[in-house]
C-alpha cells in the first residue's frame, strides 16, 4: 500500500531551470513513487522565459499566479492566473513572462520524463 505524502513548497529548494534563463524549479514528486506523474513548482522571473521546447511526455501546467504569454499551436497566447495548459508529447511549447511580477505554476509530467528539469527536453 502507498503512503500519502504532503509537501509544502515554502520549504522547498529553488534551482535554477539548467536551459531557461530566469525560471527556476522547485521539485515535489520525482515521478519514482509510484503515482503514474512528476510535478514541480516553477517561479518565472521578469523576464524570464520558458524557452519552447518538447517532451516525449504530456505535460500540464497551471498558473498559479501571473500574467505573460504562452506559446501554443505554433502562436504566443496571453495566459493569467488560473489557466491551464496542456501539451501533449512531442508538441512544442513555452512560457514567457513579460511583465514586472514574478509567475508561479505548478507543472504536471506524465511519469518517465528524467531529471528536475526535463532531461528528456528537447531544445526546438
Amino acid at each position: 500500500m502507498q503512503n500519502t505524502l504532503v509537501f509544502n513548497i515554502e520549504k522547498g529548494e529553488w534551482k535554477p531551470h539548467p536551459s531557461s534563463p530566469g525560471v527556476f524549479v522547485n521539485s515535489m514528486l520525482a515521478g519514482n513513487e509510484g503515482f503514474g506523474f512528476k510535478n514541480m513548482y516553477v517561479k518565472i522571473v521578469p523576464g524570464g522565459e520558458i524557452l519552447p521546447h518538447i517532451h516525449d511526455v504530456t505535460e500540464v501546467f497551471y498558473i498559479i499566479s501571473g500574467t505573460g504569454s504562452v506559446l501554443v499551436n505554433g502562436q504566443r497566447v496571453d495566459y493569467s492566473t488560473g489557466t491551464v495548459v496542456a501539451a501533449p508529447a512531442g508538441v512544442e511549447h513555452g512560457v514567457k513572462n513579460n511583465t514586472d511580477q514574478e509567475i508561479y505554476l505548478l507543472a504536471n509530467f506524465e511519469a518517465g520524463l528524467s531529471e528536475m528539469s526535463g532531461g528528456t527536453v528537447k531544445e526546438a
